[in-house]
């Protein structure tokens, strides 16, 4: 009988592991469903990260399959995919800007935050915000989509919204709301949160600003970049949201192309 190499042994239970999970896995998870010391486990998947078939989410610093993975398994997600690609874009904007950055995308039920730089950075935010659905018509995020989304996903954006209680689902059938908000969006070239609608919880007590763009790619809106900041640290300071957007914009465009590389639309 042909000896059993435990090592490789070991890194493919790993794999199997991440791949039989419901979701991206934490380091505790991986222990529980392997019976691997932790010390192994994190050498392997160091292993396996830096050969680039394991990705380790910077906002949520869980582990999952690579997109070079997708042809071995289906329960790799796009989902993650693009949350790999577009990391090393929030991480640049984080060390430029000094300020986080998000990105989402749609699907189907609502815009939803998939990575984030927010753990990057030593200013008191919101750092767990992987998988928040920020709102539709109020969120810069929600509104960067609908004023550059086509007019079928918009008509069917509006149809579910109206179906909802309350203000968002009264804003959804507000045409003439909803066509100023377009123009306002698409004449700027990027949106902004509504100042009315409450952030996510956060320890501090200061007043926060966020704007985004879309990442377009074939003509399509494929994710939403993001960029919050604190209001008081520019306070008095001209063009702030002008320099930052136009940053974010060329983020997207770059990032447009890294989605096209890896066939990501």
């Amino acid at each position: 009988m042909t000896k059993q190499i435990r090592a490789l042994a070991r890194g493919l239970a790993v794999v199997n592991a991440i791949d039989s999970a419901s979701g991206p896995v934490s380091l505790g998870e991986l222990y529980h469903a392997t019976g691997i010391d932790r010390a192994t486990i994190l050498r392997i998947l160091a292993t396996l990260e830096q050969a680039g078939w394991v990705y380790r989410g910077m906002g949520d610093k869980r582990y999952r399959l690579t997109y070079r993975l997708h042809d071995l398994g289906e329960h790799v997600s796009v989902h993650d995919a693009v949350a790999q690609v577009a990391a090393p874009f929030l991480e640049q904007l984080q060390e430029e800007l000094v300020w986080p950055s998000d990105i989402a995308i749609y699907d189907g039920q609502g815009m939803a935050i998939i990575e984030t730089s927010r753990r990057r950075t030593a200013i008191v935010l919101n750092r767990e915000v992987v998988g928040y659905r920020p709102s539709m018509l109020k969120s810069a995020m929600g509104r960067a989509y609908l004023g550059f989304c086509d007019e079928r996903r918009l008509g069917a954006i509006l149809d579910r919204l109206k179906q909802q209680e309350g203000e968002e689902g009264r804003l959804a059938s507000d045409g003439g709301y909803i066509r100023r908000l377009r123009e306002r969006v698409q004449q700027r070239g990027y949106a902004q949160r509504d100042p009315s609608v409450f952030p996510l919880p956060s320890a501090s007590e200061e007043e926060f600003d966020a704007i985004a763009v879309p990442v377009v790619v074939m003509g399509d809106v494929q994710a939403c970049l993001s960029l919050v900041w604190i209001k008081s640290a520019h306070a008095g300071e001209e063009g702030v949201e002008a320099r930052f957007a136009s940053r974010l914009r060329e983020s997207a465009e770059a990032l447009a192309t890294a989605f096209r590389d890896h066939q990501l639309y």
